[in-house]
């Protein structure tokens, strides 16, 4: 008996449950609506916790997924930084063989390996050397203008003096005007063409090329632009300030000429 009375609130409360669901609709909708509102929480909130779970079951996946992803992705802008390197080095390559069918003289082109660390001296090496047949008499050039002079050689690279070097001295001539001096290397990559008269016919934006005095160097090989002029200390002369047509920041290949 006292079981049977310990389950009669349940025996109510499913009796009002289908006294609710059976009953009308305009005597039940109320109790309906907060009925299902009551179920559904738990749902939802099963549903949620449900759906996290699985998120951290998977995140170990995720996680590897983004990594061979990131992976393949530094792969491809590999492969896209190399195709671009060698696209550029083709054009390099078009301009230094197109020059090389055009100009008079027999070359050797050869890679710029190394440049001087100390700053000791504008110098560069090359990847050439004796067994190309370079020697101290080579000259060294872009399809741009000239580079310098080989000042020492080893058995499969060289050295080469810039002109922008202190130590390196090269009779020049305006292309322009005709008036002749030296020019010699200074300091920032620049150069200065000295002995010129008083009346020397030169000028802001002239071209200056090698002349026929020049030992080693053939005549007519650009050399650079002067960019300013100016009276030397003793009043006696002419100087021009003159930037040499090659960056030499820049080049990565040479002409030999032999």
């Amino acid at each position: 008996m006292k079981r049977f009375q310990n389950q009669i609130p349940y025996l109510f409360l499913f009796l009002y449950l289908i006294l609710i669901f059976a009953s009308s609709s305009t005597y039940t909708n109320y109790p309906k609506l907060i009925l299902t509102d009551i179920i559904k929480f738990p749902l939802h909130l099963s549903d949620k916790v449900f759906y996290n779970l699985k998120i951290l079951l998977h995140s170990n996946t995720l996680i590897k997924e983004n990594k061979d992803l990131y992976s393949k992705l530094q792969e491809s802008k590999g492969r896209v930084a190399h195709l671009e390197e060698i696209e550029a080095e083709n054009e390099r390559l078009k301009v230094i063989l197109s020059f090389k069918n055009e100009s008079p003289f027999d070359f050797i082109a050869c890679p710029i390996i190394a440049k001087d660390p100390t700053n000791l001296s504008d110098s560069i090496l090359i990847g050439a050397g004796k067994k190309h047949g370079i020697n101290e008499k080579t000259v060294v050039i872009t399809p741009s203008g000239v580079v310098g002079k080989v000042a020492e050689i080893f058995s499969n690279s060289s050295r080469v003096l810039l002109i922008t070097d202190p130590d390196s001295h090269i009779s020049a001539i305006d292309l322009r005007s005709r008036c002749e001096g030296m020019l010699y290397g200074i300091s920032g990559r620049l150069c200065r063409m000295e002995y010129l008269p008083l009346d020397a016919d030169i000028k802001k934006g002239d071209s200056i090329i090698t002349s026929s005095f020049s030992g080693f160097f053939p005549k007519g090989l650009l050399l650079g632009e002067v960019v300013e002029v100016a009276q030397s200390p003793n009043g006696l002369s002419l100087y021009a300030i003159v930037k040499p047509q090659v960056d030499f920041s820049y080049i990565e290949e040479v002409l030999c000429i032999r």
